[in-house]
């Protein structure tokens, strides 16, 4: 037995292997035509054997006759082909295919025709073995019985051996085989039979690709690649939902976004430091900055997603034009904008189209729209317009209550500790503090930026700087400094001069003679700032606001003025109100030679008032209005005050003014001042409140297109009429200049406040360019009883209360304009509002992106733009020399813009690329190849097959709008 097998390897071994073409013809080349060609079938003509003369010189010849094959009994019967013997001529067709080493079909050895060995010295050697799917296929469907008989004749030989002989070629014919565009595949032996044709296919159709058509595109066929899904997406897939969802979050929070941008809302105390369930600043920029980004990103995915739909449906569309490489790149535009930079090369082709122009926009709004949110719609502290509101403020005194004053002044001196002097006490380190520092800041330098203009106060700067300077001559009441006072140490109160046509000293010396020096002083009304700061108006305070918030009041209330009028008199002009020049007058000596001063209770000795009794006549009655025509008695004083001092008088029954009398060592005339103080509504109440910089408020006056003063927005009939001098004011003011001692000149004090008013008395017929005068100091100084004569008092012009102290009080309404600053969805430079056109535009595309996905009843399709998918139908598609010397760099400018279609076969079930060509390609059967395999798919493969062509029939014959 050993011996037989050996001389049976030794008589085949020089035996190959020949298998029979199949009509398929999968190793084709595609310039080849495609032919079919019939299979012998049982008993067909013999042909004897054809050597070569080569073969035969070398191993002598041998003819192979039916006997030399062992065959086994059930293969020979159910074999349909004869044994045939080839010649040394090989076709294209003829070239042997075989299978690589390690494919898993069984059984592993192949079943062939061998020839003999006289031609198998002239036949080529096996080129590269490989395995396919179509072998596979097709060996799984043999009929069993073929691999039920282990009994297999040596002289077809085994795969092992096909592989040794192909290990054993020579590298020459190695590289031959490789360089050859031809692949060989060993053949079985199997049952043939008629071929049906699949149900999905006609004789007209021209849209299906037939397997040899296929085959010959590919040089071999594609069945490797059989698709096990439909390129269709259900609409109810977990991949349409999540596209919808994202559709729907990112169209809703769009237009959100941009409704808001135009809206521009303000979130009052919602987003705000109060306490309570409210939004801290920091937290809503940053809640903002993040609806914006997931904005953005739903917006690409949505718009990706859309843009791969579009460009994939033109792909399959038969009229259509095709898809380009440069479009493909428009999904990387939107994902990765540097690569407008990096890859621009199919940027001027695909930018051309509409959707190119879409998918620009796309670009560009995904590319910004985190930096217009957060320009647009990201709160910012910013103001609102102005409003009208009618603002409450708390009222518990009428104006300039001495008694209401006192008990507001804060101190731990209760009235147990000091039950009368407690207030007063309090009230006089008050007044002595505020007038004394309102007086430095009048005098002394101050920046010009602590300084805001007002109609009446334009670029003004402090005394010292106009008068070392004397660049800047002020002598014009109007544009000359005024006084400022400090509110509760955080808000700058600002004084404005009004009736100012008084205030000329040259018209006053035509007038009457002599120099006067008039001067009114209007103050903001204080109240205004217990009211804004009262939780019943709910403005936002600037500690609401992370201590940077502002708000402006432009409160329709009165304001407290204070006149002086200062008159300069002679020495006889004055004597009669002088009490020592009376008659029998009770006098003492001064340490001053030659001065007299009336003794101490000299006041006893001045006549009561009584309707007849008015005193001595002056030759200034006129100009105070004194006597019996005004029904206003005159002052007395104790003494003449010697240079540089002055004295009071605040004893005047009936009065409502405080009298100064001073003298000035320049000049030989005495100085007679009057005070008085009421409240004007020609003035509205301007309150600036900063977080940063402090509160600032101004007494805004006698402007006739002032539609917030009392006068014009009150409605008040109160507003009509004269001014009406206080006379509690000249109670308050008793106290006032006792806190100073403005009437130490009766004892010759020498006071310094004293010495500074007197160095400001005129004594030319003009305002001093470069120095105050004394009326404009006097107001100034006595500024702090007006702050504090407004504050809890009524914001009215007359007192119309019972009683005049409330107690807890009684809120008054006042019209008021206002502007608060919150935190506003806005911009705030006029120029983002470019901006506007990235949040419109990614709206606008959401909208007509949802609408696709809501209304094209076509559903989805498997997007071939995406990478993966890409690669996947690129890899499995017929190599294209459009494309050519591509494989390196990529393509160039040329290869970007060559249109590709996405064809399908049904016969394979195969989807691949396939470069756009209008030529007609020529009709290739539809009858399959007996060994193509096609007609083993099972009948489950069938329907999905005819399935999968339906939808890619529809696809095609559908229209492109983009």
């Amino acid at each position: 037995m050993e011996k037989r097998a050996q001389q049976l390897d030794a008589n085949s071994a020089d035996e190959v292997p020949i298998f029979l073409p199949s009509t398929f013809s999968p190793w084709r080349n595609q310039k080849e035509s495609i032919t079919s060609s019939e299979p012998t079938f049982a008993n067909p003509a013999p042909q004897p054997p054809v050597t070569s003369p080569q073969t035969s010189r070398e191993t002598g010849s041998q003819d192979i006759s039916e006997e030399h094959i062992s065959r086994s009994p059930l293969q020979q019967s159910t074999s349909p082909f004869n044994p045939l013997v080839t010649t040394n001529t090989v076709t294209a067709d003829d070239t042997p295919a075989s299978r690589p080493f390690d494919h898993g079909m069984q059984p592993r050895t192949e079943v062939g025709i061998a020839a003999s060995n006289s031609a198998a010295a002239n036949l080529e050697k096996p080129g590269p073995l490989r395995r396919t799917r179509f072998k596979e296929m097709l060996g799984s469907s043999l009929p069993t019985t073929l691999f039920k008989s282990n009994s297999f004749s040596r002289i077809h030989g085994n795969y092992d051996e096909i592989r040794d002989d192909h290990q054993d070629a020579p590298p020459h014919r190695e590289m031959e085989h490789r360089d050859s565009d031809t692949e060989n595949y060993p053949m079985d032996s199997v049952n043939t039979r008629e071929v049906r044709e699949e149900s999905c296919t006609s004789s007209d159709d021209t849209s299906d690709i037939e397997m040899d058509d296929l085959a010959a595109r590919y040089e071999r066929p594609p069945l490797d690649c059989y698709s096990r899904r439909d390129v269709y997406i259900k609409h109810w897939s977990w991949e349409y939902i999540v596209l919808v969802l994202l559709s729907l979050y990112s169209t809703l929070l769009s237009g959100l976004w941009f409704v808001t941008s135009i809206y521009q809302p303000r979130y009052g105390r919602g987003i705000s430091s109060s306490e309570g369930w409210k939004m801290a600043p920091s937290t809503a920029t940053l809640v903002c900055t993040l609806i914006a980004k997931t904005i953005e990103i739903s917006f690409v995915t949505v718009y990706v997603a859309l843009l791969g739909q579009v460009l994939t449906r033109r792909a399959f569309i038969k009229k259509a034009k095709g898809v380009t490489l440069a479009e493909m790149t428009m999904r990387n535009w939107v994902i990765q904008p540097g690569s407008l930079l990096t890859y621009w090369e199919g940027v001027p082709y695909a930018a051309m189209t509409l959707l190119g122009f879409v998918s620009l926009l796309a670009t560009l709004c995904s590319l910004f729209y985190t930096t217009a949110s957060d320009a647009m719609v990201s709160p910012k502290l910013m103001f609102g317009r102005w409003e009208n509101r009618d603002l409450k403020g708390l009222v518990r005194a009428s104006y300039a209550n001495p008694f209401y004053v006192q008990k507001a002044c804060s101190t731990p001196i209760d009235r147990t500790m000091d039950p009368k002097n407690s207030a007063p006490s309090c009230l006089d380190v008050q007044y002595s503090g505020q007038s004394y520092h309102n007086l430095l800041t009048f005098m002394q330098v101050t920046s010009l930026k602590c300084y805001r203009s007002h109609a009446n106060s334009h670029s003004r700067t402090e005394w010292q700087t106009i008068h070392d300077e004397k660049t800047a001559p002020r002598d014009t009441l109007a544009v000359r400094p005024v006084g400022r006072h400090s509110l509760f140490d955080n808000t700058t109160m600002v004084s404005s001069w009004i009736e100012t046509e008084f205030g000329d000293p040259a018209s006053s010396l035509k007038a009457h003679g002599r120099i006067i020096n008039n001067v009114t002083l209007a103050m903001p009304h204080a109240g205004v700032y217990l009211a804004a700061t009262d939780p019943r108006n709910d403005i936002l305070q600037p500690e609401d606001l992370a201590g940077v918030g502002e708000y402006s009041i432009r409160a329709s209330v009165v304001s407290p003025v204070v006149n002086v009028m200062c008159v300069n008199v002679a020495h006889d002009e004055l004597a009669p109100l002088i009490y020592p020049t009376w008659p029998d007058a009770r006098t003492e000596d001064t340490e001053i030679p030659g001065q007299k001063i009336g003794v101490e209770d000299w006041f006893n000795d001045v006549p009561p008032p009584t309707d007849d009794e008015w005193l001595n006549r002056t030759a200034v009655d006129d100009l105070f209005r004194w006597g019996a025509k005004h029904h206003r008695r005159p002052p007395v004083f104790q003494m003449f005050p010697i240079d540089f001092n002055m004295i009071t008088n605040t004893s005047v029954a009936g009065s409502e003014s405080l009298y100064v009398l001073a003298k000035s060592g320049l000049i030989a005339e005495y100085t007679l001042c009057e005070m008085r103080s009421w409240v004007t509504p020609k003035c509205s109440t301007r309150f600036d409140v900063s977080g940063i910089s402090g509160g600032f408020m101004g007494a805004y006056c006698e402007d006739p297109n002032d539609a917030d003063s009392y006068a014009a927005a009150s409605g008040n009939d109160d507003a009509k009429g004269p001014p009406k001098p206080s006379s509690d004011w000249r109670n308050l003011a008793e106290q006032w200049r006792l806190s100073m001692d403005l009437n130490g000149g009766v004892q010759n004090n020498n006071a310094s406040n004293a010495r500074i008013m007197t160095n400001f008395i005129l004594h030319e017929t003009a305002l001093n360019p470069f120095l105050p005068s004394m009326a404009e100091a006097l107001a100034v100084l006595s500024s702090s009883t007006l702050v504090a004569a407004s504050l809890g008092s009524t914001y009215r012009v007359d007192w119309e209360y019972p009683e005049v102290e409330l107690n807890p009080g009684i809120y008054e309404t006042f019209k008021a304009s206002m502007r608060t600053q919150q935190y506003t969805s806005s911009h705030v430079q006029r120029w983002q509002g470019v901006f506007y056109a990235v949040l419109g535009t990614v709206f606008a595309i959401n909208v007509a992106c949802l609408l696709y996905l809501a209304f094209f009843r076509q559903g989805l399709v498997t997007d071939y733009t995406e990478p993966q998918n890409l690669f996947t139908v690129a890899v499995n598609s017929p190599p294209s020399a459009a494309l050519s010397g591509s494989c390196g760099h990529g393509p160039d400018t040329a290869g970007l813009v060559v249109p590709w279609r996405v064809n399908y076969s049904a016969a394979a079930n195969h989807y691949f690329f396939e470069e756009v060509d209008d030529k007609k390609k020529p009709h290739v059967s539809n009858r399959a190849s007996m060994t193509s395999g096609s007609d083993l798919l099972s009948t489950r493969e069938g329907r999905l097959r005819g399935k999968n062509y339906e939808h890619y029939k529809r696809l095609r014959e559908s229209k492109s709008w983009l």
